[in-house]
């Protein structure tokens, strides 16, 4: 049988034109009209009786009950009708057996039995406010209508019998209850449509209290006619519930669907507000201004609104409330956060005479301690931190949480003793460890302080500048607190205005390559250079490295930079060796951030290849802050070996090595810093160059010593056994043209000729 949407319309319509042949051309013998029309109601209940029951059999066990209570709701209401088929033929009376009436008023005990049960399974709770609020409206509604125009004038009608009244007040009782549950289903349809067959249910029921409803009124009126719009009626409904299982589709799931919280539709707020609008216009046409049905259910429905609208303001103040809590609470310390800071704050900038100091304070490795032990260690942390510090309050300090490890305090005093007295209880406060979880973790702090209204004029400059104290403060040591001061700013300014000039330097040909010589210490000779990187600005004129690599690194642009330094200088090798210059060995600086850049080994040796220089001739010279990710730093320079590259650690002795991590690194060469060969210039028998030199060549590496000066370090160095050396006795930074020069008149100096 075809199940498409145009099927219950053609078999509805099919009925529909039946009851109007048989009410039609058997006008004359109404007897054979009635029992035509009542095997028609029989077959449909059949019908829907045969479609649930399938359903039955396929449905998942959870819901069988549903279906065989709902089955035995419509074969009762067959029953009925085919008692009075046999009454009809039997005994030829047309008015309804009380049989059939028992029969009927047992379906509605079913359906009741269905309905309970589908709500039982549905995800629809009770405690829905809203839900309740429009049953009632529904219910009194119906209540209020049915009693003044049903039951009312029943007992003011002395030709009807009490079995007549009884029956007739049981139907209205049931219709009410099948009223409920139709509007409770309802609204479980608007919350899951997983199964849209429950909409025939919903009409099918529904017309079946219409048909009750038309029943009853023309029954008091004597105008009810067997076999009229009200059998049409009662057989559609019939036909609507069997619509539910021929559409049905299994819904195993649908129990485990949770409860829905979202909004409502809109058009669940048109069906109460109707229904109110209809009694309203049912009792005003009713001229019975005294108290009656549809008065009463008026009124108790007003006073039901006007709850109503209580709670619903107690509710949205309620939310109002939770909503500036979270917007102005921070929730893992119950401090303000910076939304707070900023209402807060907002008014005191207006009164210029009140002076006010900010300190931002960060806690150092809290990420640290989230990777190493998870978040909940680092926010159990962090609110061990915001309870020791709330202890300031009692200094008139009020304290924000302003990020995941920064609190803004704030202090209305700028006198530099009462800050310093907020800075040493700071101190104080985070000097004990912290035990979590069998820990102690030790924290650093660092502090950034600016005043109003000597510094800072708004809050946005409040934010600025205690940011740039701190930056500043994290770049003396542990537990430094820095003032923002006019020097501050200017160095900001500087150093924002570097970063935009370096972005453009490469396009605008600002950057040039500088090649420091290497000598052979032994023979004098020219062994290799140093690429080292200058910028002239047109405007600054020349800017130092050390400014500005500092900025490239913190702007992400030393990665586009660094490549092209090395792109320019592997060329510029290639082009000596093209000119007929013996090959030297280019040693490179290489930052961290670039050798810990994914793709630093594929961008090397792509520019071998784009060069052409062999690869033997490149070193890459290392900082030992490398060593802090030892297992990656080791992977890279492997593959930098099986390029055939070079690598050097430079600036050794300053940074991080130790003896067992330096044996670990597959590099070639150890370069010594200058800070050491300094040294040999107010002792010349340094013992820490010549430990350093001893543990090079015990590892068989080549030994590299910067920043010669005079020869008497030169003289020493040979004597420890250094091979290579390089600085200004021999040669400053020259640009590539001078460095082609260089290397064409380069003589052996005397006292280097051995």
């Amino acid at each position: 049988m075809p199940k498409n949407k145009s099927y219950p319309f053609l078999l509805t319509t099919g009925i529909g034109l039946l009851f109007w042949y048989c009410n039609n051309f058997f006008e004359a013998s109404r007897w054979n009209a009635l029992v035509l029309l009542n095997i028609i109601q029989f077959l449909v209940g059949l019908l829907s009786t045969f479609w649930i029951a399938r359903a039955y059999y396929r449905s998942h066990p959870s819901l069988k009950q549903f279906w065989l209570f709902l089955s035995l709701a419509t074969s009762m209401s067959a029953t009925g009708t085919f008692i009075w088929i046999v009454l009809l033929y039997f005994e030829q009376t047309m008015s309804f057996p009380t049989t059939s009436y028992l029969a009927w008023t047992g379906s509605y005990l079913f359906y009741f039995a269905a309905l309970l049960n589908r709500l039982k399974k549905s995800s629809l709770g009770v405690s829905n406010a809203t839900y309740l609020f429009n049953t009632m409206i529904y219910m009194i509604t119906a209540s209020s209508i049915s009693y003044y125009y049903l039951l009312y004038p029943l007992y003011r009608i002395e030709q009807h019998s009490i079995w007549n009244i009884a029956f007739t007040f049981l139907f209205q009782l049931a219709d009410l209850g099948i009223l409920f549950f139709v509007i409770t289903l309802f609204y479980l349809i608007q919350f899951n449509k997983k199964n849209h067959s429950l909409l025939f249910l919903i009409t099918g029921l529904s017309l079946q209290v219409l048909g009750d409803v038309l029943f009853a009124q023309m029954n008091m009126e004597s105008g009810y006619k067997t076999g009229g719009i009200v059998d049409f009626i009662w057989t559609i409904a019939l036909l609507f519930i069997g619509f539910t299982a021929l559409f049905y589709k299994d819904e195993q799931n649908e129990r485990d669907v949770p409860p829905a919280t979202g909004p409502y539709l809109k058009k669940e707020f048109i069906f109460p507000y109707t229904s109110i609008l209809i009694l309203s216009i049912l009792m005003m046409q009713s001229y019975e201004w005294n108290l009656n049905a549809l008065s009463a259910g008026w009124i108790i429905i007003f006073l039901l609104v006007i709850v109503r609208q209580a709670f619903t303001v107690l509710k949205n103040n309620t939310l109002l409330l939770e909503l500036k809590k979270t917007a102005y609470i921070d929730v893992l310390t119950g401090l303000g956060n910076r939304s707070a800071f900023k209402q807060e704050t907002a008014s005191l900038f207006n009164n210029k005479e009140r002076s006010l100091s900010f300190i931002l304070l960060q806690i150092d490795r809290i990420k640290i301690f989230n990777d190493a032990f998870g978040h909940q260690v680092g926010e159990q942390l962090i609110q061990e931190v915001s309870s020791r510090l709330k202890h300031l309050d009692t200094m008139k300090v009020t304290i924000y949480r302003f990020s995941e490890d920064e609190f803004l305090l704030v202090l209305k005093n700028s006198s530099k003793s009462a800050i310093g007295k907020v800075k040493e209880h700071i101190l104080m406060s985070l000097e004990d460890s912290f035990k979590l979880k069998d820990f102690e973790l030790n924290i650093i702090a660092h502090g950034g302080i600016t005043t109003f209204p000597d510094q800072s004029q708004t809050i946005e400059e409040v934010q600025l500048q205690t940011a740039e104290a701190l930056s500043q403060a994290k770049q003396h040591g542990n537990h430094s607190f820095v003032f923002y001061d006019s020097e501050l700013k200017s160095n900001v300014v500087r150093k924002l205005e570097m970063e935009s000039h370096l972005r453009h330097a490469i396009s605008q040909n600002q950057l040039a390559v500088y090649y420091q010589s290497k000598i052979d210490l032994k023979s004098g000779r020219i062994v290799g250079m140093e690429a080292l990187l200058r910028w002239y600005h047109p405007k600054h004129g020349w800017i130092s490295p050390i400014e500005f690599i500092p900025i490239a690194e913190e702007s992400g642009l030393i990665n586009e930079i660094g490549e092209w330094v090395i792109r320019t200088a592997a060329y510029q090798s290639k082009q000596l060796q093209l000119i007929g210059f013996d090959p030297l060995l280019l040693s490179v600086n290489v930052s961290a951030l670039q050798f810990q850049n994914p793709y630093f080994c594929k961008m090397i040796h792509q520019i071998i290849q784009e060069t052409q220089l062999d690869p033997q001739w490149l070193e890459l010279e290392i900082t030992e802050s490398i060593v802090q990710n030892i297992q990656e730093s080791v992977s890279i320079l492997q593959q930098l070996r099986s390029l055939n590259i070079k690598t050097s650690i430079d600036d050794f002795g300053t940074g991080y090595s130790s003896l067992n991590v330096l044996e670990q690194l597959p590099i070639d060469t150890l370069k010594i810093d200058k800070s050491f060969i300094d040294r040999l210039t107010q002792n010349t028998s340094s013992p820490m160059v010549k430990t350093i030199i001893d543990l090079g060549l015990n590892l068989n590496l080549t030994v590299v010593a910067e920043g010669i000066e005079t020869i008497e370090q030169k003289s020493q160095l040979e004597s420890y056994g250094c091979m290579i050396g390089q600085g200004y006795l021999f040669s400053r930074p020259i640009d590539f043209d001078s460095f082609i020069h260089l290397l064409q008149n380069h003589p052996i100096p005397k006292e280097m000729s051995y």
